[in-house]
């Protein structure tokens, strides 16, 4: 578990806010989970009956189309709210699966016992409307990226995305610093993995990047921005 569960919390973007009573209640309630690697918290379409925050590793929210296609849809760190669903509609079931990239430890309260503590301080409610409203933002993003844009931009974007995220500076540049795989890659901008692989070897021969088995390090930021905001040709 986090050294300070409580510091987590009060960052997280779930409980920014609250009272110190209701944040007391809050920590009283919640039920410690860990997952090893490659483990699940939750399966997509199971009952949604649990709200999580991240406290320690890493958790990528993916979904299976009805192709058994694997898209990614956010990577989670620390402070992260996951499953919001749960509070505002369960019956709806979990739209994504919830799977640890490494060893991952969450708090979960049963969607009652959060429902409950929302009515004695609406910051709750608010905040999980904003995380819900956020990660529409991101699904609306992401569509337009994949209906406009070329695919070394989606492949620009997510990665600055990410080492925005979990970005470490390192002697080589900044690292993104959770396991990332190239087909986690394409999963995440909806393309293929032999997509990937040529544009991050040829971004790995013009120095911009380093990129080793579940390892990617941005070495030179700026060029990547470039292909981002396609600054390259002037527009």
């Amino acid at each position: 578990m986090a050294l300070d569960p409580r510091e987590t919390l009060r960052q997280s973007d779930l409980f920014t806010g609250i009272g110190t009573d209701t944040m007391d209640a809050v920590l009283a309630s919640g039920i410690s989970r860990s997952v090893e690697e490659d483990g699940y918290f939750f399966f997509q379409g199971d009952p949604a009956t649990h709200v999580y925050v991240l406290l320690v590793g890493r958790v990528k929210l993916h979904q299976v189309t009805p192709a058994g296609q694997q898209v990614i849809m956010r990577v989670l760190t620390p402070g992260e709210a996951f499953a919001g669903i749960a509070l505002l509609k369960p019956k709806a079931g979990y739209p994504v699966s919830a799977q640890a990239m490494e060893e991952s430890t969450a708090l979960a309260w049963e969607a009652p016992t959060l429902r409950a503590l929302a009515q004695g301080d609406p910051a709750i409610s608010l905040n999980t409307a904003q995380v819900i409203s956020g990660y529409m933002t991101d699904v609306q993003d992401r569509y337009r990226e994949l209906a406009t844009e070329k695919v070394e931009r989606r492949i620009a974007r997510t990665l600055l995305r990410l080492a925005s995220q979990s970005g470490r500076k390192v002697a080589e540049g900044v690292l993104i610093d959770i396991p990332l795989t190239r087909q986690d890659i394409a999963q995440m901008t909806g393309t293929t993995l032999f997509t990937v692989s040529r544009t991050l070897s040829e971004w790995e021969r013009q120095g911009m990047l380093s990129v080793g088995r579940e390892r990617v390090v941005i070495r030179e930021p700026h060029a990547l921005v470039r292909i981002a905001e396609d600054l390259a040709t002037g527009r």
